[in-house]
Formats: structure tokens, C-alpha cells, sequence
């Protein structure tokens, strides 16, 4: 009996020391809870003009399939109406998005027409897709794909032609910022040679894509530009998470958050 009553005795103090240790052990996305870091905006900051552009809705280019099955032209559309609302909101930007409703607009057009308003930066919005897909079933007799490996969001940007310092300083402070609310930065093990990490701000990626191939609105806007992997659109908990309200406000903020200190020319802080 005494040495089951000592069995008992250890086995209760090793559970405690792994739930104090589970207790004590913060929580990463995507089951971390966000922090709402609003932007600081500098005197005579003013009125900056941002294009935001929803990825795909092009002719042909509906973009990837998220875990639910769910169109990455709807997410992105969608996402960039309630970021335009609430920049505007701010006072400091006049924001145009590249399309809108049911309109299949060419990335070409796109860039034309940010080009000639002129706006002062080009922030396209995409989700990514990620690892090894496998077949589930989000509800019954609906058959998606999924994957967990690679949660996280990137931000893509380009060093070719002359904007290529302004383009790094938006992508660091956009991988700042967002990594400061809590979003997880993606390490870039599928990425390969497509694109090259950067040695000071996780989640941020150069493309290394031959240069017949770069990626168009990373380098042809006349106004700096990167693109937004918002995260891993095959990840069943990361699609749910971007559902919700609070992590749109979120990133709205930390969205604020970068264009403040970019287009104020400060580093990332």
C-alpha cells in the first residue's frame, strides 16, 4: 500500500509540475490571444494616399482554396473593404482599393491606375497555402484540404529598381508590426529559393524568383509595395481565426501601426 500511495504521490507531483509548466508556457498563434497596438502618428504627418489592393479577382485567377473551400479573391476582397474603412478612419488616409464587388480587374490596370492617382504606397493582400494539403471533411459531404505545418504570415517584397530601400523599410516595419500584435511570423521552409529571408525582421522575404518571373507588384509600382501573406490559408485554425472580428481589428492596427513608421521614414519599433 506504501508504495502505491508513493506512486500515487509522485505521479500527482509530476502532472502538477506539467500543468504549471503547460500554465506558465505562453500561448503562440493561432491560439494566442492578439494585442491591439494602435499606430503613432507624428506632427505633420498629414494625409498619405494607400492603395489597397484585394490579391486575385483577376481575369482567370481566383487565387487558392482555404480550408473550407472559400476563394482567396473573396477573403482578400473583403478583408481589404474593412482595412479601407478603418485606415479612412484615422484621418491621416485617403485609400483606394484596386478592385471591388464581382469586378475582374488585371493586376496591369491595377498598377496603372495607382500610378496615375498617385499613391504613396501599394499594400496587396493575399493568403498563402502551405505544406503537405490532406483531404477533410468541414462538414458533412463537404471534402476540403488542409494543412497544419506552416502557420504564420510573410511579407513579401522585391529589391529590384530604384524603390528597393523603401520597399525593405515597409516590409521590416509591416513584419514588426504584426509580429508585435501577436501574429506569428512564418519561418519559410516551403518557400526554397523562391524567396530569401531577411537577417532582421522575421516573417520578411526578398523574391529570388528568376528575374523573368518576379513577381509583378513587387517591383513595377512606381510607389513602394510589398505583398501581405496574412497566413496559411490551408490551416483549419488560422481560417477560423481570420474570421474573427478581433483579429481584423488587430490587423488593422498594426497595419496603421507599419504605415505610420514607413512612410514617417523611422525604423521599425
Amino acid at each position: 500500500m506504501r508504495k502505491i500511495a508513493a506512486f500515487g504521490l509522485v505521479a500527482g507531483l509530476v502532472l502538477s509540475s506539467w500543468a504549471i509548466a503547460r500554465a506558465l508556457t505562453p500561448a503562440v498563434w493561432p491560439e494566442a490571444r492578439l494585442r491591439a497596438l494602435p499606430g503613432d502618428f507624428p506632427p505633420g504627418f498629414g494625409v498619405r494616399r494607400v492603395v489597397l489592393d484585394p490579391g486575385h479577382g483577376a481575369p482567370g485567377n481566383s487565387g487558392n482554396k482555404n480550408a473550407f473551400c472559400r476563394d482567396e479573391q473573396s477573403f482578400t476582397l473583403e478583408l481589404a473593404e474593412e482595412l479601407a474603412s478603418a485606415l479612412a478612419q484615422t484621418g491621416h488616409f485617403e485609400v483606394k482599393l484596386t478592385r471591388r464587388g464581382s469586378e475582374l480587374t488585371p493586376y496591369a490596370e491595377r498598377i496603372r491606375s495607382a500610378d496615375a492617382w498617385p499613391a504613396d504606397v501599394f499594400l496587396s493582400l493575399h493568403s498563402d497555402v502551405r505544406g503537405k494539403a490532406e483531404p477533410w471533411q468541414p462538414e458533412p459531404n463537404v471534402t476540403c484540404t488542409r494543412s497544419r505545418a506552416a502557420p504564420g504570415f510573410s511579407i513579401l517584397w522585391s529589391d529590384q529598381g530604384d524603390r528597393a530601400a523603401a520597399r525593405l523599410g515597409m516590409a521590416r516595419a509591416f513584419g514588426h508590426a504584426l509580429e508585435a500584435a501577436g501574429f506569428l511570423p512564418y519561418a519559410g521552409a516551403d518557400y526554397h529559393a523562391a524567396y530569401a529571408p531577411d537577417d532582421a525582421q522575421r516573417g520578411v522575404f526578398v523574391d529570388r524568383h528568376a528575374p523573368s518571373e518576379r513577381i509583378f507588384v513587387l517591383w513595377r509600382p512606381a510607389m513602394p509595395s510589398i505583398i501581405v501573406e496574412t497566413h496559411n490559408a490551408l490551416d483549419d485554425r488560422e481560417a477560423q481565426r481570420w474570421n474573427e472580428r478581433e483579429t481584423r481589428a488587430a490587423f488593422a492596427l498594426a497595419v496603421q501601426r507599419a504605415l505610420a513608421q514607413a512612410l514617417d521614414g523611422r525604423p521599425a519599433q
